[in-house]
């Protein structure tokens, strides 16, 4: 074969090998890239035994719930991740259920409710959630407290004693009642009135997290 012929030769070969290693190089850099979401979100991690506080949107009544009746309770601050990021913003809503409920039958057996949480919504999404509520300020309600009993025992305690504690829990949920004796400051109507548990709007709760939430985030 004349010279010319085996320097075109070479050249080709040379071209091509050159293209090859081109095209491994970059599969090579593609691979090595961080992989990124279309959205660019990063999953955050709330911890299992985390609490934080939230603040019931519904007033709910031993005397008028119904086993199976849905509330809402607002988070009062941020939750936040082991790196201090924001996974729950404060004013996102947890919800929850009346799991069972026992309105007070006589006057000196007070109502209970049992309440459990169930979810929260973030930015718009709805997460399971696996917690228990650990603590609570709720009211005495005394069927028909009159005017005169109000005289007899302070207006306070006409419009609703803060009595209620958490008594138990079992399997379902937490169970919120009257404590024993607690009806101090509104003695004679406890006493001479059926009184159900009621736990106001507005009234904060502090939940415990029994199980790690992961929520999207931005």
């Amino acid at each position: 074969m004349k010279r010319t012929n085996w320097i075109n030769v070479i050249g080709v070969l040379s071209i091509a090998t050159l293209g090859a290693c081109s095209n491994q190089s970059g599969q090579a850099a593609e691979n090595k890239s961080p992989a990124k979401t279309g959205s660019g979100s990063v999953t955050r991690f709330v911890a299992s035994g985390s609490q934080f506080a939230v603040s019931t949107i519904d007033t709910i009544s031993s005397r008028t719930a119904r086993e199976g009746d849905s509330f809402g309770a607002t988070v009062l601050r941020d939750v936040e991740d082991a790196s201090g990021r924001v996974a729950i913003p404060s004013g996102s809503v947890v919800y929850g259920t009346v799991v069972d409920v026992k309105s007070s039958p006589s006057p000196g057996n007070p109502g209970t409710l049992t309440l459990a949480v169930s979810s929260v919504t973030v930015r718009g999404s709805n997460y399971p959630i696996e917690a228990t509520i650990d603590s609570i300020a709720t009211e005495r309600q005394g069927r028909g407290i009159t005017g005169g009993d109000a005289a007899k025992v302070g207006v306070g305690a006409a419009a609703g004693a803060i009595v209620g504690q958490i008594i138990g829990k079992n399997p379902r949920g937490t169970i919120i009642g009257a404590a024993a004796g607690a009806a101090a400051g509104a003695g004679y109507a406890a006493a001479t009135k059926d009184s159900d548990v009621r736990v106001p709007a507005g009234t904060h709760i502090i939940v415990t997290l029994r199980q790690r939430l992961a929520i999207a985030g931005n």
